[in-house]
């Protein structure tokens, strides 16, 4: 049936609208998902339900410089278990997300219990991202396939697990300022109006105050100078270096006030502090995480696994030459195609500084939904008969992932922090039985190194009274042979070794930072020595030497039983 021209945009505005309310409804489990990790810490930060003071920063409620490098600090987040002894001492994830904290703090302020309310608000920022970029891809894209491609980032499973995690609403705020940011540059560099120029770089510095991926949005300025800017190229390129300046100034402020990452390469690496090290690590990151964004297998599968496998990072470069070339083929010779592609490549560089995550995408998918969108429009609206059979079966192929499969996985996916947080088992927070549990140091053996990092926000979370000390010694259900050297010492075997797991290598990297013989861990009451390394440099033996006496009624040792879910009192 054919449309009316007077009747199309009003129609075009219905789909709209249907689009809108379809991913509502479809991310209406991300309310129900809870609290996940960092959600309690944040919380126990804002109700300052927590013994250890703000970090000594310039973030407003230390909600993302928790770990924040200082070994003295360190070591009294380890007297909680809330990182392991084993931590390096100068570990640090730090960062300046003063935005994104304000916004924490509201929702604390208004329904500080209702986390489904919390959720709601994340769900606010992904609707307005939609909204934003139904108008960028209006301006960039025929009517029809700016609407298919807001379909294929709407729905995008990928971003449900961003939108149902409190603690990542900072990703959710930092694009939604990066699309403003973007809006009103395209209409500077086309209208001419400095106005638009100063709300664009505005919008850009509080992009960077709400997550440090606030940077990738340049790489869609830059795209846009190299192919969209009616003025030509050299000018388009001039007038992107005042939000180059922005960025280096918050680059230069945000590294001189201690903000960022250390010694934390098995998750993050700074490319100005380890160039050769993240060159090596973009070999790898790269393909995997735009594999994730354009198939449907999530990133962090390979992310978590702790090795690196080049045959997979061959199967995803594969992968995305079957896609992309197809892709490139129908549009190359469009500006707008151009600067889409070159935007969603150029934006992802700055996502490849930590592990792959479908989380990193959001900027990403901008770009890659764009040229999708107007991929599959022509193949399948406009039904353009240049396309050979392989073209029109990568059509399909993408048309099924994308427009079919990914909506029906996006309901789970806004739900999927609730079946991660499940995946940790909270009894080992539980102490029941012990009495006046504030003047007692516990000594835990073999709790899940999850559920052990959990014990603390839990606590604080539950508003539980935190014992004076507490210390995971052992995070697997080995058997560990005990023996009492003196009245205030004694000695752990385990011919396996400790931190052989791949998930407590998380907070130090062993092959910088190796194990020696003899090194000791000194915490408030507490100091731990590593005796006997294995061929893989892991200690077989470890001495606690307390400054109580091992009769001491205060001074408690518990072994983890994951039969029963419930500690056992050890005598030493």
């Amino acid at each position: 049936m054919q449309i009316s021209p007077y009747l199309a945009p009003k129609v075009l505005n219905t789909r709209y609208i249907q689009l809108f309310l379809l991913t509502f409804l479809l991310c209406i489990p991300a309310l129900f998902a809870g609290y996940m990790g960092d959600d309690y810490i944040h919380h126990a930060l804002l109700s300052a339900n927590i013994p250890i003071d703000k970090p000594n920063d310039y973030s407003l409620f230390g909600l993302f410089s928790f770990i924040d490098g200082n070994p003295e600090r360190n070591r009294l987040l380890m007297d909680y278990s809330l990182i392991p002894w084993w931590t390096y001492s100068e570990l640090k994830y730090a960062f300046w997300r003063p935005i994104s904290e304000i916004s924490h703090w509201i929702d604390h302020q208004l329904w500080p219990n209702q986390a489904w309310l919390m959720h709601l608000h994340n769900l606010v920022w992904y609707l307005l991202i939609i909204l934003l970029l139904s108008r960028l891809y209006k301006k960039t894209l025929s009517s029809g396939a700016a609407l298919v491609a807001l379909a294929i980032y709407a729905l995008d499973s990928s971003h449900g697990f961003t939108l149902s995690w409190i603690a990542n609403r900072n990703a959710l705020i930092s694009v939604t300022f990066g699309l403003i940011t973007l809006t009103f540059y395209m209409r500077w560099r086309n209208e001419g109006n400095i106005i638009d120029a100063l709300v664009s770089m505005l919008s850009l510095g509080l992009g960077l105050l709400s997550a440090e991926m606030g940077i990738s949005i340049f790489g869609y300025l830059g795209a846009y100078a190299l192919f969209m800017d009616k003025r030509g190229v050299a000018k388009g390129i001039v007038a992107t270096l005042p939000y180059f300046v922005i960025i280096v100034a918050w680059w230069l402020f945000y590294k001189s006030s201690g903000f960022g990452a250390a010694h934390a390469d098995s998750y993050y690496i700074d490319p100005a502090e380890h160039p050769i090290a993240f060159l090596m690590k973009l070999a790898e990151r790269f393909p995997v995480l735009l594999a994730s964004q354009w198939g449907i297998i999530p990133a962090e599968l390979y992310g978590f696994s702790g090795t690196t496998s080049w045959l997979y990072v061959a199967v995803c470069i594969s992968f995305l030459l079957v896609c992309l070339v197809p892709v490139l083929i129908s549009g190359w010779k469009e500006k707008s195609i151009r600067f889409w592609l070159s935007g969603m490549v150029f934006s992802i560089l700055p996502a490849l500084t930590a592990l792959p995550h479908d989380r990193l995408l959001l900027f990403t998918g901008v770009g890659a939904a764009a040229i999708l969108g107007h991929f599959l429009h022509k193949l399948f609206v406009i039904k353009e008969r240049t396309y050979k059979w392989f073209i029109s079966g990568v059509g399909y192929m993408l048309l099924f992932i994308h427009l079919i499969l990914s909506p029906i996985l996006l309901p789970f996916m806004a739900y999927s922090t609730k079946v991660w947080a499940g995946m940790i088992p909270d009894s080992p927070s539980y102490f029941d039985g012990i009495e006046n549990i504030t003047d007692k140091q516990l000594v835990l053996f073999s709790p899940p190194i999850a559920s052990a990092l959990a014990i603390g926000p839990l606590r604080f979370y539950r508003n539980e009274a935190m014992p004076e000390r507490m210390w995971t010694i052992t995070s697997q259900s080995d058997e560990l042979e005990l023996k009492k050297l003196d009245g205030h010492s004694i000695s752990i075997h385990n011919p396996e070794g400790f931190m052989r797991v791949q998930t407590e290598r998380a907070f130090r990297n062993l092959e910088k930072y190796p194990f020696t013989e003899g090194e000791e861990t000194k915490l408030s009451g507490l100091t731990i020595s590593i005796h006997n390394l294995n061929d893989d440099g892991l200690p077989t033996q470890l001495k606690l030497v307390f400054e109580k006496a091992l009769s001491d009624d205060r001074l408690l040792f518990l072994l983890w039983d994951s039969d029963t879910q419930q500690y056992l009192d050890i005598k030493v």
